[in-house]
């Protein structure tokens, strides 16, 4: 180190003692001399022609031209760049006692070495073409690992030829002119499959999801072959360009794909097909061509009207409503009529088109759904409606609406005794309960508004029976009834009809004109209910009059006479009878005593008080007793005690 320490002082005052022959060279290890050095390549630098002792050199491998030059330098000979530049490499030398210490130094180009950089595309008939990315070395080497290489510049795509299918690991060395820096990548290139001409891609489905110039459609597409592209066209009809590219299909990895394509039009019935492309831009034979189909929905008068268009082929068409099968038609057809539809109502429609390529496969298209609400001015016809009597003396009305036609509100008008109409109620309900009857003869009439708020003409005048009943002192009853209006076609036959507490029918009688008198009363209702039914001409319409009551006659059997004497006849004074629910029975005696009380629910009079026979002869009675429809009745007369 005692001669690193004088440097500065030396090169001060020996500046020019530099000589000419004297020069730093680079070693690679195999002990060549490069000028052109290499990143992770290690070199070995000495003087050139051995004028100094190997301890007595030393190196700065970066030298930036510093002054004073820096220490410490270093006796190691041997260094590794790891950057690509150009480094200054410093000597310092002692070349003994005549010129002591110089230095000398010289500019090293170092190069990277990257793995070169490549992409492959492959096409069809076995090519494959192979493109440099990032040219950095002089020259390259592909190794297309089937056997044959092929040199080059970087500049150009190369494209190889395999002359069978499959997979090939293909290697690329690059390498710079005159230097040994080199490096190499690998990668994997798979040839494309073959198309089968006679089998090509098929188009399923065509559907227009979004009808409209901007519009958008989904294609369903099977037979593919993973590795080509597919363009999608669609018929322009312009002898130019007869077909445009709307869409390209990538990155395919199976053999069926379904594609929505946004920014289409749609807006007409016009073919789509699609082409496999491969990679170098030659296109294949297209697949069979489907037409998209253009609706158009129109609501008319309560009625919606469908039409599309298309181009040929199709062998049917499926008209659908609300997604379901309204109906089939042939595939000439290019519209349909919705009629059975109601108004103010929203109806969805779509179209499907069927047919068969020349292949003999079947495909499919579907037009966008489109909805309609169904309006109309169209006066609707009259209602029908009917009135009859429930069990509660309710009238109950029904409007039956013309086939067809849905109810938005009805206005019911009624009559009492033949006086004007007067709105009763207004009502979003076919059926209505008027529960205001007073026993006067009523009549009633509707109008209905629709869903698209058109009213109706007035329906029939309907007139619910009106029965009364009047009971003759031998015990019949008289039954008269107003006469029944509304049924279409007319009036045919009255019938009574007797009832039961739960409403049921017991007996009825067909009656002749608008009277009956029941003389065969019931031995066994305390209270008769007759209602009368109205039947039509043709049997099928029917209505009922309100419910009338009237209590039978109670049936009391007092005797004359009896004789407690024990013989078991005629022992004791008892009631008895029907039609009524109880009574209470007291007897006196001639000055007026209560000599017995009881009620049905004790036991009878025998004849004693507090357990004493009483003197035989003559004892007053009177008995009171409650009747089915819940009033007090009394009898009084005369009962004989014999002994």
């Amino acid at each position: 180190m005692r001669y690193l320490l004088s440097i500065w002082f030396i090169l001060l005052a020996n500046a020019a003692w530099a000589q000419d022959d004297r020069c730093i060279a680079a070693l690679n290890a195999a002990g060549e001399e490069i000028d052109v050095l290499c990143v992770g390549q290690e070199v070995t630098f000495k003087d050139c022609h051995d004028k100094a002792d190997d301890d007595k050199e030393y190196y700065i491998f970066d030298y930036k031209g510093e002054s004073p030059i820096p220490t410490p330098a270093t006796t190691n000979k041997k260094h590794t760049y790891t950057a690509p530049g150009r480094y200054k490499v410093l000597q310092i030398a002692n070349y003994g006692s005549n010129i002591s210490t110089d230095t000398i130094s010289k500019v090293f180009e170092v190069k990277a070495a990257p793995e070169p950089v490549f992409t492959s595309r492959s096409c069809a008939s076995g090519a494959v073409s192979f493109t440099i990315t990032d040219p950095v070395y002089d020259s390259y080497t592909f190794d297309f690992g089937d056997g044959t290489t092929e040199e080059a510049d970087g500049s150009s795509t190369i494209t190889h030829t395999y002359t069978s299918q499959g997979d090939f690991t293909v290697k690329l060395t690059g390498s710079y002119a005159g230097v040994s820096c080199s490096n190499t990548s690998t990668q994997t290139a798979s040839t494309l499959p073959l198309l089968d001409e006679d089998n090509p891609t098929q188009i399923d489905k065509v559907t227009v999801l979004e009808q409209g110039e901007n519009g958008s459609v989904q294609l369903e597409l099977s037979k593919l072959v993973p590795g080509y592209s597919y363009v999608v066209e669609q018929f322009t009809g312009d002898f130019r360009e007869l077909y445009r590219e709307i869409y390209l299909i990538q990155n395919v990895t199976g053999g069926t794909l379904t594609q929505t394509i946004s920014g289409v039009n749609t807006s007409e019935g016009t073919w789509y097909l699609v082409r496999p492309v491969d990679a170098c831009g030659t296109v294949f034979r297209n697949t069979n061509v489907v037409s998209g189909i253009s609706l158009n929905v129109q609501p008319d008068e309560q009625q919606v009207d469908l039409n599309w268009e298309y181009s040929p082929d199709f062998t049917a068409f499926e008209v659908y409503r609300n997604g379901t099968l309204l109906q089939t038609l042939p595939g000439s057809a290019t519209s349909y009529t919705d009629t059975e539809v109601t108004c103010a109502q929203t109806y969805s429609y779509y179209v499907v088109g069927t047919g068969t390529d020349p292949q003999g496969d079947r495909y499919t298209s579907v037009s966008a759904t489109l909805a309609a609400e169904v309006t109309s001015t169209l006066i609707p016809d009259a209602p029908y409606l009917l009135s009859s009597f429930n069990l509660n003396n309710q009238v109950e009305l029904t409007l039956q609406l013309p086939e067809g036609e849905q109810l938005r509100m009805a206005s019911i008008e009624k009559s009492i005794n033949g006086a004007t109409f007067r709105q009763q109620t207004q009502t979003q309900q076919t059926s209505v309960l008027d529960e205001s009857m007073n026993g006067q003869p009523v009549c009633y009439r509707s109008t209905f508004t629709n869903l698209c708020g058109n009213t109706s003409p007035t329906s029939n005048v309907t007139c619910p029976v009106i029965l009364a009943a009047e009971q003759r002192t031998d015990g019949s009853i008289d039954l008269t009834w107003s006469a029944f209006s509304g049924f279409p076609d007319g009036m045919g036959q009255y019938t009574v009809e007797l009832l039961d507490e739960s409403g049921s029918v017991v007996t009825s009688y067909p009656a002749t004109g608008r009277s009956y008198t029941d003389v065969t009363l019931s031995k066994e209702l305390p209270v008769l209910r007759y209602r009368i039914r109205a039947t039509s001409q043709n049997g099928t319409g029917m209505s009922y009059s309100n419910l009338v009551e009237v209590e039978q006659q109670a049936l009391v059997y007092i005797p004359s006479a009896f004789t407690p004497n024990g013989d078991g006849l005629n022992d004791v004074f008892e009631i008895k009878g029907k039609f009524y629910s109880g009574y209470t029975l007291r007897v006196y005696n001639r000055s007026g005593n209560v000599v017995y009380e009881g009620s049905e629910a004790d036991a009878a009079w025998d004849g004693t008080q507090n357990g004493r026979e009483i003197p035989a002869g003559a004892y007053a009675y009177e008995i009171s007793f409650q009747t089915s429809f819940g009033t007090t009745k009394k009898r009084t007369g005369t009962i004989t005690l014999l002994r």
